[in-house]
């Protein structure tokens, strides 16, 4: 019983039995002999040790925003979707038609600060005679399908399959709504 003005505590006999029987589960965790001791002791350093020269790896990956994108390609390219990134410099826009290039950019006009738009061609098939192709995007933010840019390259019978020139292209703004859709059309 726990007085207010007195802080002793008596127990109970049937209290006082269980504290009794949990001292004795613990006494019986303590090893018995030194040796059983020494053994522990050095489990937990070798543990120890272990766990603090692991590495860990961690890598993360950020997903702003999801979207849909839809190709419409000839059979000429492959297209991959390289996704949006802030523009960190202002570029100018590339000469039309830009000539294929492998590793070669071709973009409208980026303003520093804009999200861009970027998309890898692979070239499948080099024409017999050098072809223009136009490369299209269209997007829709929520309200109605927009043009977000056009570009067009003009590849030579000299090019190789194989091939991945970069296009990238300037949304206009410093944001975007989402979830939005891409119709990607090479023709």
């Amino acid at each position: 019983m726990i007085d207010g003005n007195n802080s002793r505590t008596f127990l109970t006999k049937s209290q006082s039995t269980r504290l009794d029987m949990w001292k004795s589960r613990l006494a019986s965790l303590v090893p018995s002999s030194n040796l059983k001791l020494l053994a522990l002791l050095g489990a937990i350093a070798a543990f120890s040790i272990a766990s603090f020269a692991t590495t860990v790896s961690v890598s993360t990956t950020t997903y702003q925003s999801q979207y849909g994108v839809s190709y419409n390609v000839t059979g000429a390219f492959t297209a991959a979707d390289q996704g949006f990134s802030v523009a960190p410099a202002a570029v100018a826009a590339s000469a039309q038609p830009c000539t294929w290039a492998s590793a070669g950019t071709c973009a409208t006009a980026l303003t520093q600060g804009h999200y861009k738009y970027t998309l890898n061609l692979t070239l499948n098939t080099v024409p017999g005679a050098t072809t223009t192709y136009t490369v299209t995007v269209k997007w829709d933010q929520g309200t109605g399908q927009t043009q977000l840019g056009q570009l067009t390259v003009s590849v030579p019978n000299t090019a190789t399959a194989g091939q991945v020139m970069t296009f990238k292209m300037d949304t206009g703004g410093t944001s975007f709504t989402t979830p939005l859709s891409l119709d990607v059309t090479v023709a």
